[in-house]
């Protein structure tokens, strides 16, 4: 790593602990906030999970069960309407 970028990650490390020891109750709120937007996408992904298990298992077997009894009854018409055609 270049030297450049070890005196930046002093400066913020220098910059963070002045802020700690000056500020320590803005530094407490913005630590809360943070917390608090992680929560917030936690619970996102959660939800997301949710919603695809949904879809995957559950909702995608229905559609399925739909698809094939749709086409076993327009088959099954087909077979009498060529029934009664030759009739």
């Amino acid at each position: 790593m270049s030297s450049a970028w070890r005196i930046v990650r002093l400066a913020m490390l220098v910059g963070i602990l002045v802020l700690m020891v000056g500020a320590p109750d803005q530094v407490s709120g913005v630590l809360h906030n943070l917390f608090a937007l992680s929560n917030l996408a936690i619970f996102i992904f959660a939800a997301a999970v949710l919603v695809w298990f949904f879809y995957a298992v559950i909702l995608r077997r229905i559609l399925r069960a739909r698809r094939i009894a749709n086409a076993r009854m327009k088959r099954l018409m087909r077979e009498v309407s060529d029934a009664r055609k030759d009739l």
